[in-house]
């Protein structure tokens, strides 16, 4: 996470906290967003002297941090910002998600599993309906191990696979089949393919089909 996206969500947190009467001190602010107590300490420090936050005394000890109308403000234009590329980024991926899931049809897949982050699953989603894949989404346990013993099963993930942390375009030209080859899973089962999301999403997909790609699947790793 970024200090961008770690500041607006303390902010947030203090947004949605703030319409209460009782004490919030920063172990509870900590604890409601997700952050430690050090990095909270800072970043208050950080929200009053730039006049986002503001310290009131309840009574004794009892205290409480509001938003200032400054601070709803950058909450606003954050999460406008924030907002605005997350679409910006869905219509850029739409396309490009599409064309691989168009491509794995083409080739004989019939299920596509997505391992990692949710953000982008929708879109997955959206072109499995369209083309004729069953879409899964982090599948645990017995239920992974069975999809990968399938041979029309493509795992996208983010996380690195064995044989997969090269760039687009490198790796041995005359064991291109190998190469390819090393993004299976050689444990249960060994028929399942897998991509890194960062491929479909940033243009390597086509070297890999091209490298490839073919109506049998044992040659169809990636």
């Amino acid at each position: 996470m970024n200090p961008t996206d770690t500041e607006l969500q303390l902010l947030e947190t203090i947004y949605s906290k703030q319409g209460g009467s009782e004490s919030l001190s920063q172990r509870s602010l900590a604890g409601a967003a997700g952050l430690s107590l050090g990095m909270t300490n800072a970043l208050l420090k950080r929200f009053i002297e730039r006049g986002w936050v503001k310290l009131m005394h309840l009574s004794g000890r009892s205290l409480r941090y509001i938003l200032t109308s400054d601070g709803m403000e950058e909450v606003l234009r954050r999460s406008l910002s924030y907002f605005t590329r997350a679409v910006r980024s869905a219509s850029l991926y739409r396309d490009k998600i599409d064309a691989f899931v168009l491509r794995l049809s083409k080739e004989g897949f019939d299920i596509l599993v997505l391992e990692g982050p949710a953000e982008l699953d929708f879109l997955f989603d959206y072109s499995c309906e369209r083309h004729g894949l069953t879409f899964v989404k982090n599948p645990v346990e017995a239920r992974r191990e069975a999809l990968l013993a399938l041979p029309g099963a493509m795992f996208v993930a983010a996380k690195t696979f064995n044989g997969l942390e090269k760039d687009c375009g490198e790796g041995d030209p005359d064991n291109a089949e190998a190469d390819l080859a090393g993004g299976m899973d050689r444990g249960v089962g060994a028929w399942a393919s897998k991509v890194h999301l960062a491929d479909i999403l940033f243009g390597c997909t086509d070297t890999l089909f091209s490298k490839g790609a073919s109506s049998n699947k044992d040659a169809v790793s990636m």
